[in-house]
């Protein structure tokens, strides 16, 4: 089997005619298509690190207005608790104060309602002795009669208490 250098130059021809027909109809379009793609993948790469960054900046500001709102409502319920603390504080002030005024108004009432009745009591004693000084004169005494007249007092002293 000898191959001649005619078929040898014809095979060489054609070959480089096929990698010319290759080249021209399906390695540029190829190339193309790769190229392309390569574009698109590193744009989506692109557009997904943007995505992912601004993800991770509205997930700090989100928790950052969290925190906010956190420390917000803190002192609202501080606010509310130190408000309540000092109407109670008020309230049972004020209650203090009255009290001490009913107080002060019921003893005053029981002072003089003391003072009336003793002033009564005097004044009942004072009408027993006169009585008794009256019947003391009108009557002579004896022993037996200022006895009589001692029971007679002490009798109408405890009928008149």
């Amino acid at each position: 089997m000898s191959i001649s250098l005619s078929d040898l130059l014809f095979a060489i021809i054609n070959f480089l005619i096929l990698l010319v027909i290759l080249k021209k109809f399906l390695y540029k379009p190829l190339l193309n298509m790769i190229n392309q793609r390569e574009q698109q993948v590193k744009s989506d790469l692109e557009n997904a690190e943007k995505a992912r960054v601004e993800a991770q900046k509205l997930q700090e500001e989100y928790t950052k207005q969290m925190e906010q709102a956190k420390q917000e409502a803190q002192q609202i319920i501080e606010k509310a608790t130190k408000i309540g603390e000092e109407s109670r504080e008020a309230l049972l002030n004020q209650a203090r104060e009255e009290a001490a005024r009913m107080t002060e108004k019921a003893q005053e009432m029981i002072r003089l309602e003391k003072e009336e009745a003793l002033g009564q009591l005097r004044n009942e004693v004072a009408s027993l002795v006169v009585l008794a000084a009256g019947k003391v004169i009108d009557k002579n005494i004896d022993q037996a009669s200022h006895e009589k007249l001692i029971r007679e007092f002490i009798e109408e002293v405890g009928d008149a208490s």
